[in-house]
């Protein structure tokens, strides 16, 4: 009894480990906005990006069909563009990581926000590319696109 009472406390210390290393995302998109319908993100980059989150931003959204360009907006802005802002807070845990961060998604013409995704982990126990990738997985799904291969 003693044995099977170690064990069932063993698996459920063993399963918070394992569904504590995800972290947490949050994605909200606006009833009745449809991503498909823009054609050009333009990706506002931050002037110090230290994890290269623009970088994988920018080749997200082209694997989602969408033309990249840099951020500032042309000055005939479309009803097809897309403005994409993003932020992320670092930490400290033996080495500097990825916190959060934050992607956002607007309509480069009425500045109406359409999508905001937010992606929390503290601790160094998942790497950047596993936290973009795990965000923009449930981005893809929640826009209705097909969820990244593999992930």
């Amino acid at each position: 009894m003693k044995k099977l009472v170690v064990m069932a406390v063993m698996m459920f210390s063993f399963i918070v480990l394992l569904t504590g290393c995800t972290g947490t995302v949050n994605t909200v998109i606006t009833p009745n906005a449809d991503l498909k319908q823009y054609k050009t993100a333009y990706v506002e980059m931050l002037q110090q990006d230290e994890f290269n989150l623009g970088a994988a931003i920018m080749a997200h959204m082209m694997s989602m069909g969408f033309v990249v360009k840099h951020a500032p907006l042309p000055n005939d802005v479309l009803t097809t563009d897309l403005l994409v802002k993003y932020s992320y807070y670092d930490g400290w845990d033996m080495v500097k990581y990825m916190k959060n961060f934050s992607v956002n998604f607007s309509d480069a013409k009425t500045n109406a926000v359409l999508l905001n995704s937010r992606y929390n982990l503290p601790g160094a126990t998942r790497g950047e590319t596993f936290r973009i990738n795990y965000t923009f997985n449930d981005i893809r799904i929640k826009a209705g696109y097909p969820p990244l291969e593999g992930f």
